[in-house]
């Protein structure tokens, strides 16, 4: 007979994580930009500054602003004024595309004026 000690069970925070690197997020940045007619350059600027290209932090959890907590992702949305519109339009800004897709479409329909604060850093 063996008498053993069973494995300990180990519990792990469930978390989302996308494997998108950073030259790669970049890239996926720049096409859909180009694809609807936004500046890729710009876009790419704000998301660099806003997060250096990334949706989740070492962790794997969402990637959440420093200043604000209330900011989230690649290019740090706001929740408070963004969640209701961006759920509206289909944009889950807790995953990478939903965040990319739903900045853009910010930057198409209303500017660049959310991402004023970080200004300094991408024009």
């Amino acid at each position: 007979m063996n008498f053993s000690a069973p494995e300990p069970q180990i519990e792990t925070a469930v978390t989302h994580t996308e494997p998108v690197a950073a030259p790669s997020l970049k890239q996926l940045i720049k096409d859909k930009a180009q694809e609807i007619g936004v500046d890729s350059r710009v876009a790419a600027r704000i998301a660099f500054c806003e997060s250096t290209y990334r949706q989740f932090d070492s962790q794997g959890r969402v990637l959440r602003g420093k200043a604000n907590p209330k900011d989230v992702g690649v290019f740090q949305i706001n929740e408070k004024f963004h969640k209701d519109q961006s759920e509206s339009l289909g944009f889950d800004i807790y995953t990478t595309e939903g965040n990319v897709d739903y900045a853009l479409w910010l930057i198409k329909n209303e500017g660049s004026r959310h991402w004023k604060w970080s200004r300094g850093c991408w024009s």
